[in-house]
């Protein structure tokens, strides 16, 4: 074999494996600030933060069946300022494994069907079941308009931050059985069920059945439907509770597209503390209930500053919105919050730790400003302020508080 025919080789294996493998890198950057932690503007707690972050994505296929990713999450939390209780937030710095798994095609065999093995992302569009990374194995049944999922995973099985030993303590496996069935080109239906069974001392042992439906109807109206019912068992007691969410984006035929969003959320409480059932729903755990309305940017759809899970919670939500250009939005978002059942438990998921009172039901308003500015090629500009309103729920004395998210986002 002659040199030029060596060389020729060499080129092509470089040129196959280039071809076989993809790398992506972002840069973030964000500033978050929360003011009147406690409801209380006689005392100063507001708390602002920077939370800088770089990622890599690398994608390698090795072979026809197989394909593989990495993923590596470097972030940060620098405190910027803080007032009381400035002994609970520390700087903190990771360098975190946060996907590593493979995809194997096993087409040839069975039609339609592949796995996926590892740290790997679960989400759902409006991450209202899970958006988290967890360790496990995944199969994926996919034939024409219709896709099964079936996983078990754990959350952090093996260590994420790399750097430091955070396996988790928890020992929770999820099973998960999901199925979709795409209706009509705009119409999605789906089932699942999802098993959260926790090993630790805590012995929880939640269960979700839930469908969901989203589309859009004659270009101008999009849908969504979530339902969840809750059985299962917190250590001893028994767990029965229900939950949804449904509503619907009106766009206009108008200059900047103006739109109109209503929703209705629902989160059963327990009515009855002596008949030793927990009627009060929960969500999994695993959601971050995270999406957007006709706009370019995600957003906390229960409101940016209250944020809470969906449980004993009734939310009203009215939203306008525009798009000023393709890449751009602002929206306008109006919630109202009320407890389904009048509770001084801690309002699960929410970003200020202050009990309501017990007495009236009342939680409070909400006003959200979401902007987002994707006009830029690989970089997306958004600000994000949510101003609350405590409710009767809280008492008389409480103090209206507020959030700001500014964030520039770079990808290459």
């Amino acid at each position: 074999m002659g040199a030029s025919t060596l060389l020729l080789a060499d080129q092509v294996e470089e040129s196959s494996a280039s071809d076989r493998f993809w790398t992506e890198v972002w840069l973030d950057l964000s500033y978050e600030r929360l003011a009147n932690r406690d409801l209380d503007d006689r005392t100063s707690d507001d708390l602002s933060a920077l939370m800088p972050e770089i990622g890599l994505g690398v994608d390698f296929q090795f072979s026809e069946n197989i394909e593989g990713y990495l993923e590596i999450l470097g972030e940060g939390w620098h405190v910027v300022e803080r007032e009381r209780d400035s002994e609970l937030e520390e700087n903190e710095y990771t360098l975190s494994l946060t996907q590593l798994y493979l995809d194997v095609d096993v087409d040839e065999v069975v039609e339609g069907l592949s796995f996926r093995v590892g740290r790997q992302g679960f989400y759902d569009t409006r991450e209202w079941l899970y958006v988290e990374e967890l360790d496990g194995i995944r199969a994926f049944y996919e034939l024409e308009n219709f896709l099964v999922e079936l996983s078990a995973s754990r959350e952090r099985l093996y260590r994420e931050d790399l750097f430091e030993d955070d396996t988790s303590d928890e020992r929770v496996n999820n099973y998960i059985l999901y199925g979709s069935y795409q209706v009509a080109e705009e119409h999605l239906v789906g089932a699942y069920a999802l098993v959260r069974d926790d090993y630790s001392e805590d012995s929880d042992n939640p269960r979700f059945f839930g469908l969901q439906a989203s589309g859009t109807v004659t270009d101008v109206l999009d849908y969504w439907l979530e339902m969840a019912h809750m059985r299962g068992r917190d250590g001893s007691t028994p767990l029965q509770g229900y939950g949804f969410d449904i509503g619907g984006t009106y766009r206009f035929k108008a200059p900047l597209e103006p739109s109109l969003t209503l929703a209705y959320a629902f989160g059963s409480g327990d009515s009855d503390l002596n008949d030793n059932v927990d009627r009060q729903f929960r969500q999994t755990g695993l959601q971050d209930n995270s999406y957007r309305f006709n706009g370019v940017q995600d957003f906390s759809y229960y409101g940016e500053t209250l944020d809470p899970e969906l449980s004993n919670l009734r939310i009203f939500t009215a939203g306008l919105g525009i798009r000023p250009s393709q890449q751009s939005s602002i929206d306008l978002i109006y919630h109202k919050y009320q407890q389904d059942v009048a509770s001084n438990d801690f309002i699960e998921g929410a970003l200020f730790l202050v009990p309501p009172n017990g007495e009236s039901r009342d939680v409070g308003q909400a006003i959200d400003l979401v902007i987002g500015y994707h006009e830029f090629s690989n970089v997306r500009l958004r600000s994000k302020f949510g101003y609350f309103i405590p409710g009767d729920a809280f008492g008389a004395s409480a103090s209206n508080t507020y959030s700001l998210v500014m964030g520039i986002e770079y990808s290459f």
